[in-house]
């Protein structure tokens, strides 16, 4: 119960006692109900409020992704897109990331990619979008946008048999729980500068796919976390006869995974620039990343935003026409990509 509610109830047991005690009767007890009825009221006004701005978010990040162009040599019959609902949803306070999610390119098997949106308000008028980048699988393709030209040369989730893997099971729960079962044996470390941090495993997966037309075909994306943030996707598949697994970075940080506390797989820190033993940040890369700086509006509507191709555009008056006009993109708004060592998304 919040502090709201257990001060209001508190009030209206003091105002019956009175009523009881005193006689003042009637007004004392409905005035008591009349305070607490408000404050519910302001508890769920509240509570409104900040799910239409979580939404306010989501619908800007769609309409970024949906402006890029998408691009690949393979014979489809449906074009390559972004699926239009993110798979997952998170929050990082530490680092002023008021709303993060991760979103699935392509619908069917295992995702091309997957690119995580963080979204951070610093001074309530900026707006600052961090994009980060994991290939899945193999196949060429192009993805083109504002400060985005991402056409990876390699596939960041590398997968290898998993050692006496159980025989999968017919049915979905019964996989998902030798997957969650399979998934307590790992640990993961990630070095954050000069600090060693341990990752916090998070047992439910926030995807599910099928790799093959096989009826015991299945696959679950667990994901190793830094406090509310995930930072080492950890990913197993069956064709229905035995298991993979494969772990893919969502950090420029140094990670490192373990199966029964034997190394498994690993990655170097990437930097702007790159220290020996360390890898630059390129648009060819299975993963990198890229900062985006833009005006953001309290809340999304028609009225306030326009969204261009490859852009948002705020509006504001011209004190002139009286018409909103759209405000030009200024060169500090165009971050590079950043060096994650001092300021991790």
């Amino acid at each position: 119960m919040c502090s709201y509610s257990v001060f209001v109830m508190t009030v209206f047991l003091l105002q019956e006692r009175k009523t009881m005690v005193f006689g003042a009767g009637k007004v004392v007890f409905l005035s008591g109900i009349t305070l607490l009825l408000g404050f519910q009221l302001f508890s769920v006004a509240d509570e409104k409020q900040e799910q239409k701005a979580d939404d306010s978010n989501i619908e800007i990040m769609r309409h970024l992704l949906n402006a890029w162009s998408i691009r690949t040599k393979e014979k489809r019959t449906e074009p390559l897109q972004f699926v239009q609902e993110p798979v997952m949803q998170y929050q990082d306070p530490r680092y002023k990331v008021t709303k993060g999610a991760i979103w699935r390119l392509g619908d069917k098997g295992r995702p091309r990619a997957y690119v995580a949106v963080e979204m951070d308000h610093p001074q309530d008028t900026a707006g600052r979008a961090t994009f980060e980048f994991v290939s899945m699988s193999e196949g060429p393709f192009r993805i083109d946008g504002q400060n985005v030209s991402w056409q990876p040369w390699e596939v960041e989730a590398i997968f290898q048999p998993f050692p006496d893997g159980p025989q999968p099971a017919d049915t979905s729960e019964g996989r998902l729980d030798q997957m969650e079962q399979m998934a307590i044996r790992f640990s993961a470390e990630e070095m954050l500068g000069r600090e060693l941090i341990h990752l916090n495993l998070h047992p439910i997966p926030f995807d599910r796919y099928q790799t093959t037309d096989d009826k015991n075909s299945d696959a679950a994306v667990f994901f190793f976390e830094r406090e509310f943030n995930p930072e080492v996707f950890l990913i197993f598949e069956t064709d229905g006869k035995t298991w993979n697994y494969g772990c893919a970075r969502l950090s420029a940080a140094a990670n490192l995974v373990k199966l029964d506390g034997k190394e498994v797989w690993s990655c170097p820190k990437i930097s702007v620039r790159p220290k020996e033993d360390q890898i630059r940040y390129q648009w060819t890369n299975g993963y990198t990343a890229n900062r985006h700086v833009f005006h953001l509006p309290r809340e999304l509507n028609s009225s306030q935003f326009r969204f261009d191709r490859n852009r948002v555009i705020p509006l504001k008056k011209n004190p002139v026409e009286g018409k909103p006009q759209p405000v030009p993109a200024k060169p500090e708004d165009v971050k590079p990509v950043p060096n994650k060592e001092t300021e991790s998304p």
